[in-house]
């Protein structure tokens, strides 16, 4: 098997994370210096994937990949300057809390999606649970069908798990997007067309829950009651989201709108709306557990706002 120089990038992401780990647990001057080389690997790992989303035409993608790096500097310029030895008062907590957020946040992630073996587990332990949620709801009557792993975006290289001769260990091989998934049959053995994929296992959104929450500086006990709400709640939600596709799917085939079939309409926009209601709905929550959560976020966002802000005429 050749070594595939994309497979540098989630190694890069992983080198920065962990950068900003120390960072965020050091109480001594080095960590400026650590967040600041954090900062630019995670900002370069991003980029690198830019011209990976220029290839499918992906805009919001493209925008944001392709602006990292700079984002990166800018905030590893910030880093060494405002903890110059204390001369200006030390890091601000929100930096620390970011600092913290993206290493809890990002580092499971990341392993996850880069250890195939983990990625197998999360995705037939959630895909698992939608097929068994839908046979005691009488919604369907699935199975779990093979294990792929898709080598490349040509018609024809899907190869089963068992079969695929890449590393399980660690992905040295850029795989597509969306590379490994459970197919979904009927339990006839009839296949549906629809695949179950790590995006569905609603992993990035629980895990930046838990990242912010293990970030805030308050007490552990608080700590628990948010991650005992966030968590579960999260999962729930998410197994009735896509029991409710593949229900959709099943029962209206032929239902278009402007082209648009009804899976592609659930998932790709109304199923997002309702995603980011129920999230804007969760934070709220956790705000009023985690105050110092609420003012961490905007510390973050401040300077987004000054600049959105229109100036006064004098």
């Amino acid at each position: 098997m050749a070594f595939d120089e994309a497979a540098i990038r989630p190694i890069i992401g992983l080198l920065g994370m962990i950068s900003l780990g120390l960072a965020f647990t050091s109480k001594s001057n080095f960590s400026k210096y650590s967040a600041a080389s954090g900062w630019i690997l995670v900002g370069i790992y991003f980029g690198l994937s830019c011209p990976y989303y220029i290839k499918i035409m992906d805009p919001t993608l493209i925008l944001m990949t392709g602006a990292a790096p700079f984002l990166g500097i800018y905030l590893a310029t910030y880093e060494l300057n405002v903890n110059n030895g204390g001369k200006t008062g030390g890091v601000p907590e929100h930096m620390k809390w970011l600092r913290g957020m993206i290493f809890f946040a990002g580092t499971p992630y990341l392993l996850v999606a880069q250890i195939p073996y983990l990625n197998r587990i999360a995705i037939i332990f959630v895909a698992w649970q939608v097929v068994l949620f839908m046979k005691w709801t009488g919604s369907g009557d699935l199975e779990l069908g093979d294990f792929i792993v898709k080598t490349s975006e040509q018609p024809g290289n899907e190869v089963l798990w068992e079969s695929w001769d890449g590393n399980k260990w660690w992905l040295f091989e850029q795989l597509p997007e969306n590379g490994m998934f459970v197919e979904l049959i009927n339990s006839d053995g009839g296949y549906i067309g629809i695949n179950f994929v790590l995006a569905c296992t609603a992993l990035q959104s629980i895990i930046i829950f838990v990242g912010a929450v293990l970030a805030v500086n308050t007490s552990f006990k608080s700590k628990i009651r948010a991650l005992i709400i966030v968590i579960p709640l999260i999962h729930v939600l998410n197994l009735f989201r896509n029991a409710g596709l593949i229900w959709m799917h099943s029962n209206y085939p032929n239902w278009e709108w402007f082209g648009i079939s009804i899976f592609d309409f659930g998932h790709s926009y109304a199923s997002k709306v309702l995603s980011l209601f129920a999230m804007f709905l969760m934070a709220l929550v956790i705000f009023e557990i985690l105050p110092k959560l609420h003012s961490n976020v905007l510390g973050v966002i401040d300077p987004i706002l000054k600049i959105m802000k229109p100036k006064k005429n004098s």
